[in-house]
């Protein structure tokens, strides 16, 4: 018996499968809006290679009326560079954090 509850609490742990695909067009969509004269995938590159940064990838937070997509970039042992973007219930697309804003302020 314990181990059915085991294994059901696993797989309710596991996000669905059409959760997982909105995800990745959440990303897409982020890395694909406008920023600084490029897309917000091309800076993002631009970053992580000019400055030696490493790629922690990215993470979404779901609430009941937006997504927020963060992209994490390890700056040092003990820092990080965090990207945020939130999506709203109409699809608008907006830097959250100060690391995003300024990655996409003009240049």
């Amino acid at each position: 018996m314990s181990r059915i509850l085991i294994v059901l609490f696993w797989l309710a742990l596991m996000p669905l499968p059409a959760a997982v695909g909105d995800e990745a067009a959440d990303i897409a969509k982020v890395e694909a809006a406008t920023c600084a004269g490029a897309t917000v995938g091309q800076r993002l590159q631009e970053e992580i290679q000019s400055h030696s940064r490493r790629d922690l990838g990215w993470r979404v937070f779901v609430e009941d009326d937006h997504r927020d997509l963060e992209r994490s970039l390890r700056i040092s042992k003990a820092m990080e560079a965090r990207y945020r973007w939130r999506i709203d219930a109409a699809g608008k697309i907006e830097p959250v954090s100060d690391a995003a804003r300024q990655l996409c302020a003009p240049r």
